[in-house]
């Protein structure tokens, strides 16, 4: 063969091969990590308030601690073992809630809300709002050995409960790929304060665990496990919360090492 021909021989190899590298998974940007979120909601003001949800566990051991999450220091927060596994309690004297008044102003072309007083609220004024309600939330991120499972990950990645609750399959939200899967159960929350009987609370927990890497752009899988609690009025026992777990969302297999 001619060097003529040997030329632009090894030069479409060297484009195909730089190709490959680029498209195929790089070792060095695999990851894993799991992501907690709490949140606490209310429309009235809260007494002698303890609240208890689950943390994720395995095995019954719990997988972050009540310091990673304790809502932006509005609560006490502790890890309490209760019948239902591992949960995080949180406790407050008072959680109070404040009507606030707003305006959206202009300039420049850029909408934006601006807190006002009482007495310039104008409940006439369409620019004008006011709201009575808040949310004390915060979320932590750890990173994990990769990967994770995140197909079927209760029993091995932190869930919520673990096999302490029958999930029932369910249809998913939104369309997904075969591997994915959606169930519902019953979720076990502590709810326990002083509050008018109008009162609205809402308390919720998230759980994500990720696996990630780079294969000519960022990809990866994971799966979700949330529990949403909702009362009105006064409150002192266990109530019946909504599960959701969600497993199998995104690419697979997750490239190995």
């Amino acid at each position: 063969m001619s060097r003529r021909t040997l030329l632009p021989l090894l030069i479409v190899c060297l484009v195909l091969t730089a190709g490959c590298s680029f498209f195929g998974p790089n070792p060095d940007s695999y990851s894993s990590s799991y992501d907690l979120s709490v949140g606490v909601d209310a429309d009235e003001t809260l007494r002698n308030v303890t609240i208890r949800v689950p943390l994720p566990q395995v095995d019954g051991n719990a997988t972050f601690e009540a310091t990673d999450v304790a809502p932006n220091g509005t609560f006490d927060a502790r890890v309490v073992e209760t019948e239902y596994g591992p949960m995080l309690e949180l406790t407050t004297d008072e959680f109070t809630v404040e009507t606030r008044y707003y305006r959206y102003v202009e300039a420049d072309g850029v909408g934006r809300q601006e807190e006002i007083s009482e007495a310039e609220y104008d409940p006439e004024n369409p620019n004008h709002a006011k709201r009575t309600r808040r949310t004390a939330s915060t979320s932590a991120l750890r990173d994990a050995t990769y990967p994770i499972e995140t197909r079927t990950p209760v029993g091995t990645s932190p869930t919520f409960y673990g096999d302490g609750v029958t999930r029932s399959l369910t249809d998913c939200s939104l369309p997904y790929r075969d591997e994915t899967a959606c169930f519902t159960y019953d979720a076990p929350v502590f709810l326990s304060y002083d509050a008018p009987a109008t009162a609205r609370v809402d308390a919720s927990v998230m759980v994500v665990g990720s696996n990630e890497w780079f294969s000519g752009g960022w990809t990866g899988n994971s799966y979700a496990d949330r529990v949403h609690a909702n009362a009105t009025g006064p409150q002192d026992r266990w109530v019946s919360a909504s599960g959701h777990t969600e497993t199998g969302r995104g690419n697979y297999p997750s490239p190995e090492r």
